[in-house]
């Protein structure tokens, strides 16, 4: 059997490279959710990536507590809230189904105390115009607290609040 160096050449450049592109820190990695209960102090958030309970076509916007199907609202116009302050959503509608997804950005961030909850609201205005029933009264707001799931660290720098949201209350 014969040694050939040029192969023995190649087997170590192929193998550092393989060592040198493993070390490197991987840019499009994935971020792991941390868990709300082990986040402890003051978080700066800047983003919430939220889901919407379902708008249903009842009085109160809720569905029914015997989770009985109903209809839900489609094409409600959500806007969103913290602290008072709004942020940017965009034009974020409820589906066919009354369910909503979306991203809330805070021009300033807002500073939050995980064990406190997070002072922020998704809401629309009534009456609900342009959907598939009506949801009593035909004045005033509907509006579902965020309720935190879990904190990332977002891909333009910052902190992701991942959230859902309550049960959805009128407000005069």
């Amino acid at each position: 059997m014969t040694y050939n160096y040029n192969s023995a050449k190649l087997v170590i450049v192929v193998s550092t490279l393989v060592f040198l592109f493993g070390s490197l820190p991987q840019g499009h990695a994935q971020v792991q959710p941390q868990l709300v209960t082990g986040l402890t102090g003051l978080l700066n958030i800047t983003q919430i990536q939220f889901t919407t309970v379902q708008l249903a076509c009842t009085p109160t916007g809720n569905p029914p507590s015997t989770g009985g199907g109903v209809a839900g609202v489609a094409g409600a116009l959500l806007s969103g809230t913290c602290n008072g302050a709004s942020g940017s959503l965009g034009r974020v509608f409820t589906n066919a189904s009354g369910f909503a997804q979306g991203i809330l950005t805070l021009a300033e961030g807002i500073v939050i105390d995980p064990s406190r909850g997070m002072p922020c609201f998704i809401n629309t205005r009534l009456p609900v115009t342009g959907t598939t029933c009506t949801v009593l009264p035909p004045t005033g707001l509907l509006e579902a607290v965020f309720q935190l799931v879990s904190v990332v660290t977002s891909p333009l720098g910052g902190l992701l609040a991942v959230a859902t949201t309550g049960p959805w209350v009128i407000m005069p």
